[in-house]
């Protein structure tokens, strides 16, 4: 039986029969050394009290340090894609702004990242991890202040755009970095962690965009904060070890093992390290045999297609609308002060950040496809509900009408639209050229008695399709997509998935506030249901299920040539 201890963010195995039975954990100072048995590192602590532990096998603290330094830039991912949502109003006080306008503002940051990745895809087996790490660290710090000092469309929409080439570099450089200076037993834990840091940071953007909402010219501040992060990554990465397989890479031998001496810690052998890197040329090796030709074939094909598919249901369901926009969205929902606004959409980030925690503690005990299934359902029927709601508060489902007058007195409806606005005096909508002329034009709607019970169901629809989203389809595809290919593909199939994802991003974030305009709040959402059961029905046809235990690349390439066959030989008889 094995017990852990977990100190900050490390686990510790400890067997039974290591445990004095009178030890009651009364540590009051530690100290930590490194041993090694057989080539294997193993750390032991010394305790002041009546401890007497050993930890088994392989803790290496210094690996996780270099590790969890770079989670910074994954902050920093989290943080300019969820500060949009707080800033997008008061930038309005400043910048008067069409519907198409506004959308591209927050679409620039996801098509900046585009051309980041691709750019960082090509350049990074050139130069190397680290460099493009601190590019990315710049540009975030360039971005930034681009933004903070903003005086005009153009130079915004600059600012976002090189914001969003950092988010690229970031994004596809990171998690390859942590990958390739973290131990094995840790790729994975490190991996998990910087999903959660990057949901952390969408959380602290809205806490940003809280402190600031009231200020002249808020938004200047909240992009200004972004480049904290950045100016401290930039600092912290000298210092910082290039990553082994760059070095395996370049013929520098030497230095490759010099570095996983740092990374593993002096107690390991040098018959370790030649192993280690004996692996990273076996690796690389294999990574070279794989072209893209070899999707061609029904056996790779597929697993690319499913990878796909999940990447595109992960973003055409509507979700980052919720991230981008959530603001905007409980503005329509009747929370009328944007203050207010942005403080329930922080219950909308916090309700991410939580229920992503929830599953990484689910996804190896229950399986991908089942959760997969199982919250995509939960997601159709809140994206129906949160419609229905809409389509209540707004008078029903009412499409953009060729003039204002002909939203009557549906208010609700009537602010959706960019060309139009709701005057208190004559109780109907108005143009907004003749708005202009009325002080008592306003932004909001007049309070009914039946707006609280609507707004409540708003809120508990959105937030709950929140939660299904990060219970599964926001960090499973991640994880399946890894499973799906041996080594020689996977590279390449992941950079074609991911690819996949940002255009889906894009079309989602620059096309919203154009749908609710068009067809209204609750046919936008409608529609993304729809759309979400289409891939729910792709997604129980054609992906299998897939454990822990079965998640190796041979294993799942045995899978589909299995269905495959199948299929095969069932057409066959058929005819």
């Amino acid at each position: 039986m094995a017990y852990i201890l977990r100190v900050l963010t490390i686990e510790f195995m400890l067997t039974k029969a290591q445990i004095p039975s009178d030890s009651r954990f009364t540590c009051v100072t530690i100290t930590v050394c490194f041993q090694a048995e057989d080539g294997i590192p193993n750390l032991k602590l010394s305790c002041s009290g009546p401890c007497n532990l050993h930890i088994l096998p392989s803790i290496q603290i210094l690996s996780t340090k270099y590790a969890d330094r770079e989670q910074c830039c994954g902050f920093l991912f989290g943080y300019d894609t969820g500060v949009i949502s707080g800033a997008l109003q008061p930038i309005q006080d400043d910048f008067v702004m069409s519907t198409r306008q506004k959308e591209w503002v927050v679409g620039a940051t996801t098509l900046g990242a585009i051309f980041g990745g691709f750019f960082a895809g090509l350049l990074s087996d050139r130069f190397g991890r680290k460099p493009l790490v601190l590019c990315a660290a710049s540009i975030f710090i360039v971005g930034s202040l681009l933004l903070t000092f903003a005086m005009s469309y153009t130079a915004l929409l600059s600012g976002r755009l090189v914001v969003g080439l950092g988010v690229g570099i970031a994004s596809m450089i990171i998690p390859v970095y942590i990958s390739e200076v973290a131990p094995k037993s840790f790729r994975g834990q490190l991996a998990t962690l910087n999903t959660l840091v990057i949901t952390f940071g969408q959380v602290m953007a809205y806490v940003v965009n809280i402190v600031y909402s009231q200020k002249p010219s808020g938004w200047r501040y909240m992009f200004g904060v972004g480049a904290i992060p950045a100016i401290i990554q930039l600092i912290i990465m000298p210092f910082m070890p290039e990553s082994p397989r760059r070095m395996v890479a370049t013929d520098n031998l030497a230095e490759a093992k010099r570095t996983l001496q740092r990374i593993y810690g002096s107690s390991v052998s040098d018959r370790f390290i030649d192993q280690e890197i004996e692996i990273i040329q076996e690796d690389m090796l294999q990574s070279s045999l794989g072209t893209y030709r070899d999707f061609l074939s029904r056996q790779n094909l597929k697993p690319l297609l499913i990878a796909c598919m999940l990447q595109a249901a992960q973003q055409l369901s509507g979700f980052n609308t919720a991230m981008y926009y959530a603001a905007t969205i409980l503005q329509m929902a009747g929370f009328q002060d944007h203050q207010n606004s942005t403080v329930v959409a922080l219950i909308v980030a916090v309700t991410n950040m939580v229920f992503t925690m929830i599953a990484v503690a689910l996804i190896d005990r229950t399986g991908r496809r089942r959760i997969l299934v199982v919250t995509m359902l939960s997601m159709i029927v809140c994206l129906f509900a949160l419609g229905g709601s809409f389509a209540v508060q707004q008078g029903g489902f009412i499409p953009r009408q060729d003039a204002c007058v002909d939203y009557t007195s549906h208010c609700s409806r009537c602010i959706l639209d960019d060309r139009c606005g709701w005057s208190a005096d004559q109780n109907t909508c108005i143009s907004m050229p003749n708005a202009t002329l009325l002080s008592t034009v306003t932004a909001n709607c007049p309070e009914k008695a039946s707006d609280g019970l609507i707004t409540f169901m708003l809120l508990f629809s959105l937030t709950a399709y929140v939660a299904s989203y990060a219970t599964g389809l926001g960090y499973i595809p991640w994880i399946i997509q890894s499973e799906l290919f041996t080594l020689s593909l996977r590279g390449k199939a992941n950079g074609i998935a991911t690819a996949t994802n940002w255009v889906c991003n894009l079309i989602v974030a620059s096309t919203f506030l154009s749908m609710t305009n068009t067809l209204s709040a609750a046919g936008t959402f409608w529609l993304y249901a729809c759309i979400s059961i289409l891939l729910w029905i792709g997604i129980v046809r054609w992906l299998p299920e897939v454990r822990k235990k079965h998640g190796s690349a041979g294993v799942m390439s045995c899978i589909f040539t299995k269905l495959l066959s199948n299929r095969h030989r069932a057409s066959h008889w058929k005819t």
